[in-house]
């Protein structure tokens, strides 16, 4: 590898991204061989002390040297490096890689938009490398003839995310968990739809929510989803008042909890507590990394049979979504996406309700799965296909 690797994305506990590159940072400081040179802001004040602690040389080399990479009119060159540039739909990356290159340089992508314009054709075919973060990106790329492409699945920190014993928080009810920030396509609509169904023959069931995220007016698409009334509203705060849209949706408010925003590394306590975990998601670029982790803590997961999530599906380690016909929105590019179920749904609830050994089973097996999916040995796999191309 080259002595410096840039990160052209921000560094987080709170979205995927950011905590992609979170164990991307913590790996190679791990390692000690490649430093990693963080482009984006490096959000330090919702991790862990410890974390903190361990990225302050990584922090200070930011704050002494960021602002002399940056050339005004002409791209700047980092030497001695390779730039990994974080992409989405047509390939669209930051100012921050329109700004900086390195001796060689990756495109790390992950996209729900099939349509690919001349101009990201273009972008691709100037990069080293491209890394694609499912197979059903990869296999996309290499159909539209962009060469250099590599698979890499994203991890889970199987440290934390592993099964555990429940504390009994919710007082014996059946738990069932959706996270992912509310977006069509992640499909929130669908699962209040099939929730509202199963409530109405159970008294002791409860739908637990992630679905806060730092950027509320992705929920503007559901405007698109034949299931909603209405949308959900936007405090003074920026959050979304996720209880109140779900009783104007047919939800009791005693039937319902909002999470809120919870930092990557709290979640395992929160994900322990569940008993099924639903992601009827029409699209993922990537494999889900919501779902990953909720598998990684065996908890019987629910998994759409659609695009990136595909990978996710093993032998006997998730419900199955199987019915997926195409999604059809005039104006949204969905070729490729999944339509799933509410009646299918519907009675994944009701058979893992009933059957409690057999979801349980499924969870384990999923845990299993999941273990040969951690964090440290993905960022290897990524480390290793980077260093094909190094100068």
């Amino acid at each position: 590898m080259t002595p410096w690797l840039g990160i052209t994305w921000g560094i987080s506990n709170k979205f995927g991204w950011g905590v992609y590159g979170l164990n991307l940072v913590l790996e190679l400081i791990k390692e000690g061989k490649t430093f990693p040179v963080c482009l984006e802001p490096i959000q330090t004040n919702t991790l862990p002390p410890e974390t903190a602690k361990i990225l302050a040389p990584v922090v200070k080399f930011q704050a002494d040297n960021l602002a002399h990479f940056m050339r005004d009119t002409k791209v700047a060159r980092m030497r001695d490096s390779i730039v990994l540039h974080a992409l989405g739909n047509d390939a669209n990356w930051s100012l921050v890689s329109h700004s900086i290159e390195g001796d060689k340089n990756v495109g790390i992508i992950f996209f729900e938009s099939t349509g690919f314009s001349a101009a990201g054709l273009e972008r691709l075919s100037k990069l080293d490398q491209v890394i694609a973060g499912s197979s059903w990106n990869a296999d996309l790329l290499r159909a539209k003839g962009v060469r250099n492409v590599e698979m890499v699945l994203q991890g889970v920190d199987t440290t934390k995310f592993r099964p555990m014993p429940k504390d009994g928080h919710y007082d014996g009810k059946f738990v069932i968990f959706s996270g992912g920030k509310l977006d069509f396509r992640k499909g929130q609509d669908i699962v209040l739809a099939a929730f509202k169904a199963f409530a109405q023959a159970h008294d002791d069931v409860l739908l637990v929510t992630a679905w806060q995220n730092l950027w509320p007016l992705t929920a503007v698409q559901m405007r698109f989803s034949p299931h909603l009334q209405t949308l959900p509203k936007v405090r003074a705060n920026n959050s979304m008042d996720i209880v109140h849209w779900a009783a104007e949706n047919g939800i009791p408010g005693d039937k319902i909890v909002d999470l809120g925003l919870v930092p990557n590394e709290k979640m395992p306590k929160i994900l322990k507590e569940m008993d099924l975990a639903v992601f009827p998601n029409r699209c993922e670029g990537g494999t889900n990394l919501v779902a990953m982790e909720t598998m990684a803590c065996g908890v019987p997961c629910v998994i759409a049979a659609n695009t990136g999530q595909k990978d996710l599906l093993n032998e006997g380690g998730c419900f199955v979504l199987e019915q997926q016909p195409p999604v059809l929105v005039d104006g949204l590019d969905t070729d490729d996406w999944g339509e799933s179920s509410v009646d299918e749904l519907v009675a994944v609830m009701e058979r893992a309700y009933e059957n409690r050994f057999e979801a349980k089973k499924i969870g384990q097996t999923g845990a299993d799965f999941m273990r040969d999916w951690s964090w440290p040995g993905q960022i290897r796999k990524l480390l290793s296909t980077i260093e094909k191309i190094a100068p």
